[in-house]
């Protein structure tokens, strides 16, 4: 039975999963081999966190409260933590806090003298995830606040409460979601901390990609200018690129790190010679990418550098030059030319565009 209700819960089949269990139940006064375990419970809320019901989390939560009431099973990490993952999937705008609720309830059980039950790093990560992934106004605050608490456990005795690189790496993402003013700089506050972590051996979370990625999406979200959004940006690459000279590699640039920055860059604001130190950053990380060895512009990275030709240059002579350079580099080097690429190669520079793909190049 188990291992068919896991393979219901693998294609989000809740129904059949469901079925399945109640099936079990239902046999289990006549045949006991085939009473539920609380791995057949896990399994059910497992297949709802992957399935499309409107009311997933309801469903979830009711098994949970079904599985305390019995006799014959305990709920356990596991089960907790299958709870947390439905409710950061399909949870609606109040899933942070009742994500933090069960963790709540999972740290009071076992100072109760349950021991099956006590959240670990992946219970904290999920509810950091789920705070990253809300648009609650507060959302930031609740998993900075998470995260800080964590620490603070771990200092207290509690070795088991490890922050790791997700759960910093959620925290980074929500600010940067955030969109407030301080978002940047908390951002870089917990970006500190990582490499704070990695110099002095310390267990929680050391940086990665990721975690600088979602540094600079948070600058490119800012209100900041044109200048001071290069300065951060390029000041963030410079660190990727020193933690991997010193052989931490994945923290390693990666090519989501280049479209972010020219992202970042298109849409710098300010008065004109913040445009220009934008641009200057936005050609420097795009002529990186032309010459890496071991990466070449993704389809994002073209859209993106579209973008900051048309946005950040004046119509004339180098626009037009520089546009028709970069197609040419996509055609020739056999690259993707999808229709957003297109869009903006035409955006950039209609004359060259409508001259090279009337001729059909």
């Amino acid at each position: 039975y188990n291992i068919c209700k896991d393979a219901y819960a693998r294609r989000g089949d809740s129904e059949k999963a469901k079925s399945l269990l109640e099936e079990m139940i239902a046999m289990s006064d006549v045949r006991t081999e085939c009473r539920p375990t609380i791995h057949s419970f896990a399994a059910v809320v497992n297949a709802l966190a992957k399935s499309e019901a409107e009311d997933s989390v309801e469903q979830a939560q009711m098994i949970v409260r079904d599985v305390e009431k019995l006799d014959y099973v305990s709920p356990n990490s596991v089960l907790y933590n299958s709870l947390i993952d439905c409710i950061t999937k399909n949870g609606g705008p109040n899933a942070p806090s009742q994500a933090e609720d069960v963790l709540a309830k999972m740290r009071q059980m076992h100072n109760e003298g349950h021991s099956d039950v006590q959240p670990n790093p992946y219970a904290y990560s999920m509810v950091l995830t789920c705070c990253a992934r809300s648009q609650d106004a507060g959302a930031a605050e609740r998993a900075d606040r998470i995260l800080m608490s964590m620490e603070q456990m771990y200092d207290a005795g509690h070795s088991n409460v490890i922050a790791n690189d997700r759960c910093y790496s959620a925290v980074i993402t929500a600010w940067a979601r955030n969109g407030s003013a301080n978002a940047v700089q908390r951002s870089l506050e917990l970006l500190d901390r990582m490499e704070d972590n990695l110099k002095e051996d310390k267990p929680h979370g050391r940086p990665n990609a990721h975690c600088y990625n979602a540094c600079i999406h948070a600058i490119a979200k800012s209100a900041l200018s044109g200048s001071q959004k290069a300065k951060r940006c390029q000041e963030i690459l410079q660190r990727m690129i020193e933690q991997k000279e010193k052989g931490f590699h994945e923290s390693a640039p990666t090519l989501v790190t280049y479209s972010t920055i020219l992202n970042a860059c298109a849409y710098a604001n300010g008065d004109q010679n913040d445009k220009k130190e934008a641009f200057n950053l936005a050609k420097a990380c795009f002529q990186a990418l032309l010459e890496s060895d071991n990466m070449k512009p993704c389809p994002s990275c073209y859209t993106n550098f579209f973008l900051v030709i048309s946005r950040l240059l004046k119509p004339g002579e180098v626009r037009d030059m520089l546009a028709e350079a970069t197609y040419k580099e996509i055609y020739t080097s056999g690259g993707k030319i999808d229709s957003q690429i297109l869009k903006n190669f035409r955006n950039s520079s209609p004359v060259i565009a409508n001259k090279l793909l009337s001729d059909g190049s």
